[in-house]
């Protein structure tokens, strides 16, 4: 189970990707949805504007060796690891 703050994250990265990098998401995208290739489909340039736009947002900071990697996480690992991160709402 999410929470509000998790629930915060999620909404975030979903309608920044959609809305505002213009990546158009193809229905319901579920937590388990890869980022990368087989899901979301980021290429790195894109992952790297997330991960700013987040740091923005919600005060965490992903040092650049940590980018690459977001790749092959799923949509629910980022959320779980931004809250983990110390996010705030």
């Amino acid at each position: 189970m999410q929470t509000t703050l998790e629930t915060e994250i999620r909404l975030f990265v979903l309608k920044t990707v959609a809305d505002d990098m213009s990546h158009p998401l193809e229905g319901e995208v579920d937590d388990a949805a890869p980022l990368g290739s087989g899901g979301i489909d980021l290429d790195s340039l894109s992952l790297i504007e997330l991960t700013m736009r987040l740091e923005r947002r919600f005060g965490v900071e992903f040092p650049e060796t940590d980018i690459e990697p977001l790749g092959a996480m799923s949509l629910g690992e980022l959320v779980t690891d931004v809250a983990k991160r110390g996010a705030k709402a």
